[in-house]
């Protein structure tokens, strides 16, 4: 089952037997985009990374994903980094609907006016997003490995090289 927020977007919240579930959870898939309606003023949006196959999320969220019109087509990779700007976090504060608590329907959502760029200049941005992730993933590989190598020194299970 998957979650979203605003810090980590898209993460695996939990693992979870079908025979619990007691409403239909949503089916997700790469490049997709999901948000929670009562949070995504504060970015509680995110694409979809690698999934397996029978990947879901809760009936609650909203999933959606980009539809590819030959004349302006925007590349999920594009949107991904759209939605995490506050330039976009005020439009959809400005276009949220409901009284008492606000939210953001797909169809409301489908509504906000973004700013299309070339396809290429997307795919600029989407690449410059794609490299920031893949060295944000390696420097948290390199942050547990720190991590372990002070606690085994700590723990004197680790001979300390003498300088």
């Amino acid at each position: 089952m998957y979650g979203v927020n605003n810090k980590e977007g898209v993460f695996l919240n939990s693992h979870q037997k079908g025979s619990t579930f007691n409403a239909p959870y949503k089916r997700i898939r790469k490049d997709w985009f999901f948000h929670n309606p009562t949070r995504c003023n504060v970015g509680s949006l995110g694409i979809v990374p690698d999934v397996p196959e029978d990947a879901i999320t809760s009936p609650e969220y909203q999933v959606w994903q980009m539809k590819q019109e030959a004349s302006e087509s925007l590349l999920p990779g594009y949107v991904a980094c759209l939605i995490q700007t506050p330039f976009f976090l005020e439009l959809i504060q400005f276009n949220r609907v409901g009284a008492v608590k606000q939210r953001m329907y797909t169809d409301n959502l489908m509504q906000v006016r973004i700013p299309y760029l070339a396809v290429s200049e997307q795919q600029r941005y989407a690449g410059a997003r794609e490299k920031a992730l893949a060295e944000l993933a390696a420097a948290k590989v390199r942050l547990d490995e720190a991590r372990k190598e002070v606690e085994a020194m700590i723990l004197g299970t680790k001979k300390v090289k003498a300088s």
